[in-house]
């Protein structure tokens, strides 16, 4: 088997930066469709990516997207607000 080689021109390097980066994050949503943690991630938190919390984060995303929240100007108001929720 003949092995060969060729050298990449110094002005291509940058677009294989952004090749390697958009593969990356390519993988990364496959890996999050599938429910898979991503690579890297410390054992302490991959809560995270747990289909569950994952729903949950999309939901939050989505509110957030459509306004579908409250702002506070302090803590006592956001306490008191959430009183009246009980």
């Amino acid at each position: 088997m003949n092995k060969s080689s060729i050298s990449i021109p110094v002005e291509m390097i940058p677009e294989f930066e952004e090749w390697g980066k958009l593969t990356a994050r390519i993988f990364g949503r496959l890996r999050e469709k599938e429910g898979l943690v991503p690579k890297g991630v410390p054992d302490d938190q991959k809560w995270f990516w747990s289909k569950e919390w994952q729903a949950m984060e999309r939901e939050a995303d989505e509110a957030l997207a459509t306004g579908e929240y409250v702002e506070f100007d302090n803590m006592d108001e956001a306490i008191e607000y959430l009183h009246k929720q009980v």
